[in-house]
């Protein structure tokens, strides 16, 4: 085992009787493709690790952002293929989908058997760990108009480059220290254009045959195993709206099947106006018929009136 100095500060074991068929381990202190040092493991999903990480080329070349993150699958027997598959996809779409809201991809890549995907570095923390530290895990109206903006945006961007996020959750959005929100983890997205569809019925049938989707924040549709559609991403995000107002799902234990078939209604949330809660309700329609079919519609109704204080409530919320 001999020592490499980066330039950088940091000393790095390297193994210099490793061989190419040789397994890695994604510990702090690993370079992959002789660019990327993982510093701390920053998060981890069922079947990935989430590595803060230095960009050795950018850091050596000056640039002031050269940390980024590496989401890592470590392929193996107890790894299921399709996983890893979903990853690569997740990466080929996201590196189009540039919008201010939705979490940069950079690149896909793998080295012997960690497959790696290369994104921004965000500071901050999961709207999950947000509401669990919040006072009755409730959010306030006010930063809850500007997660729904935010949230909005994204998705009507995704929308309209064909692609249905499938997995909105609390733990899928990102809230930086400067307090927008961005969403994260496409690892389930799906296409929406039929052509693409077809270019990618194997991803179907992967997210059926895994069941990868989070019940409690689900449509009926998808539950039931339809094709996703736009007003899959609005029952989920009003579902995520309800949380956040509520402190807790609309519900209760119960998904969106087993609600409607025990003809579960929401209570109505404290400070909301008349017109707010039926935009809410609407988006929580159990029939798609019913529902909100676009999140531009979901958002404009639900932050109609607060729109002309939009700029106020972005300088002055506090997360």
């Amino acid at each position: 085992m001999a020592e490499a100095d980066t330039d950088l500060g940091y000393t790095l074991a390297v193994d210099t009787m490793a061989e190419p068929s040789e397994i890695m381990t994604p510990v702090p202190g690993l370079v992959l493709k002789d660019r990327y040092l993982l510093i701390k493991e920053i998060g981890r999903g069922g079947q990935s690790l989430v590595f803060k990480a230095r960009d050795l080329v950018a850091a050596k070349a000056g640039l002031s952002k050269a940390d980024v993150a590496l989401k890592i699958i470590t392929a193996g027997p107890e790894i299921e293929p399709d996983f890893v598959a979903l990853m690569h996809r997740e990466a080929r779409r996201l590196r189009d989908l540039v919008h201010p809201n939705i979490v940069r991809v950079y690149d896909m890549d793998r080295v012997q058997n960690l497959h790696f995907m290369v994104m921004e570095y965000l500071e901050g923390d999961t709207l999950s760990s947000f509401l669990r530290k919040a006072e009755d895990r409730k959010l306030e109206l006010a930063q809850v108009i500007r997660l729904v903006q935010d949230l909005g945006s994204a998705l009507e961007f995704a929308h309209a480059n064909g692609i249905i996020h499938s997995d909105l959750k609390p733990g899928n959005v990102f809230v930086q220290t400067d307090g927008s929100v961005k969403l994260i983890d496409f690892n389930i997205s799906a296409p929406i254009a039929p052509s693409l569809r077809k270019d990618e019925e194997d991803t179907i049938r992967i997210l059926i045959r895994l069941g990868a989707i989070t019940p409690s924040y689900a449509s009926p549709q998808r539950l039931e195993g339809h094709e996703p559609c736009a007003a899959d991403d609005v029952f989920s995000l009003a579902v995520m709206v309800y949380l956040c107002l509520a402190g807790r799902r609309p519900f209760g234990p119960k998904n969106a099947l087993e609600a409607m078939e025990a003809s579960v209604q929401p209570e109505r949330p404290e400070h909301l106006s008349s017109a707010q809660w039926t935009a809410l309700m609407k988006g929580l329609a159990f029939d798609d018929v019913g529902r909100t079919p676009e999140v531009t519609n979901f958002v404009t109704s639900f932050a109609a009136q607060r729109q002309s204080a939009a700029d106020w409530i972005r300088s002055q919320l506090s997360w």
